[in-house]
């Protein structure tokens, strides 16, 4: 039965939920409200008559010219020493005999009237005065009054029910508009879709606000699914159809085993740029995905160091002047094989891209490392030096395009490393200047703190 309940409440609108729970417990604090003035009334009613006729038959008792047969609701009798009626009005039904006694208020009751009476008697001759009040008169100011409640209480209630359906509704509307944005998200596939709100501050403001926030992170990683997709499936034509076009000559025109080689020596060069850029998409795509690595403790120095001596051989074989200044005991919290893949990206890159130097720096402050590679060659353009860390993409110009070299993730890759250790990245450069291209890490004891 209450699974029952519950499923008939989790189809109603959460508006009119809260309504209707409200509501609820409106109405049992006004019928509490109502059975206490009930019960209450009667008791305020007649102790304000009684003593008000108390106080009335007293001022008349202390001063006889006041005297009134009647007066604001208020009979009075005037009565002699001995008991006998001597002047004044009594109410119809009222027993006149009753006998004197002064000193508190006194009820009189027959199958027809109800009746307060109170006696004092005068500083003069022993004379009494009696009041006589109706008791009736208080149920129909009691009557009054609970009619009065009876009619502002569905009026006040109704206000208040409508009031407070509205207002909740108006603060659910984020929440509505939420709803409809992502239903309309779900159908059209526009992430650039966004919630539209008046301005505001409250909860559903701020939720609103962090629901778009995640609508610009989605619509971001989307563009990037749709901007690699098209980027791999580019750099994967050529190849491809340099394998096709070579194995459809071999298998047609070869006419010896020369012949045949070409074709397979042509092959087997695009296969590898393609189980290249595989491994490259792979490695970006690992990195992208965070992972579960653990930074460990290690020597940067003793990284550059390695790197150098590695370089400063390929340099010499091409005619390359390559020169080192690496400070010493320099360590990070870091992962060894990563720091060296951002490093040698920088160093691959300034040895293609050289006229005739290369310069490695590491200096290290109280707080950072910073790693430097300088080169000579054309320099990145202000415009290029902004999307080279994008990936698949090359700088135009004699730069990259020239030497047709690289598939465009080598920085893309170098910039989720240094992301993933903390660290930031930037490139120095201007068009025909060389370029520099520099990382700057926490050292280890700063990182420990």
């Amino acid at each position: 039965m209450l699974l029952r309940i519950n499923r008939i409440f989790a189809n109603i609108p959460i508006t009119a939920r809260v309504t209707l729970w409200y509501s609820f417990f409106i109405l049992a604090i006004v019928a509490a409200l109502i059975a206490i003035s009930a019960v209450a009334a009667d008791e305020i009613f007649e102790d304000v008559s009684q003593k008000k006729l108390a106080k009335s038959v007293a001022k008349i008792a202390n001063d006889m010219e006041e005297f009134e047969p009647y007066d604001d609701g208020i009979f009075f009798i005037k009565y002699s020493a001995n008991g006998e009626l001597t002047g004044g009005l009594a109410p119809k039904n009222f027993e006149t005999s009753l006998k004197m006694d002064g000193g508190e208020v006194r009820l009189y009751e027959n199958d027809k009237n109800r009746f307060y009476y109170y006696d004092a008697a005068t500083e003069d001759q022993g004379v009494w005065i009696r009041g006589v009040i109706s008791a009736d008169g208080f149920f129909k100011k009691e009557g009054l009054f609970l009619l009065a409640l009876a009619l502002l209480v569905p009026i006040l209630f109704a206000f208040v029910l409508y009031g407070g359906y509205k207002t909740i509704k108006n603060a659910m509307k984020p929440v509505a508009a939420m709803s409809k944005t992502a239903l309309e998200i779900g159908k059209s596939r526009d992430f650039s879709k966004r919630i539209e709100l008046p301005v505001g501050k409250d909860e559903l403001h701020a939720l609103a606000g962090v629901f778009n926030s995640m609508l610009d992170s989605l619509e971001k990683v989307y563009q990037n699914e749709k901007q690699l997709t098209s980027d791999v499936s580019h750099e994967l034509r050529t190849p491809v159809s340099v394998i096709m076009a070579e194995s459809d000559y071999a298998a047609s025109y070869a006419q010896n085993l020369d012949e045949a080689k070409e074709s397979l020596d042509v092959i087997a060069r695009q296969s590898k740029k393609i189980a290249s850029l595989i491994d490259q998409i792979l490695e970006l795509s690992r990195l992208e995905s965070g992972g579960n690595l653990t930074l460990k403790r290690v020597s940067l120095s003793s990284i550059l160091q390695n790197l150098a001596r590695d370089y400063e051989k390929l340099a010499e074989s091409k005619g390359i002047k390559f020169s080192h200044d690496i400070a010493l005991n320099v360590e990070i919290l870091g992962d060894e094989l990563m720091i060296s893949r951002l490093i040698d990206n920088f160093l691959s890159n300034a040895l293609k891209f050289t006229a005739s130097k290369i310069e490695l720096s590491l200096a290290a402050s109280k707080t950072h490392a910073l790693l430097s590679v300088k080169d000579d060659g054309a320099g990145i353009s202000q415009k290029d030096g902004e999307l080279i860390w994008n990936k698949f993409y090359q700088a135009e110009g004699s730069r990259n395009k020239s030497l047709n070299a690289g598939s465009g993730l080598g920085l893309a890759i170098a910039a989720n490393i240094a992301k993933i250790h903390g660290a930031k990245l930037g490139v120095k450069s201007e068009a025909g200047a060389g370029s520099e291209f520099w990382a700057e890490f926490e050292l280890l004891n700063l990182t420990l703190a």
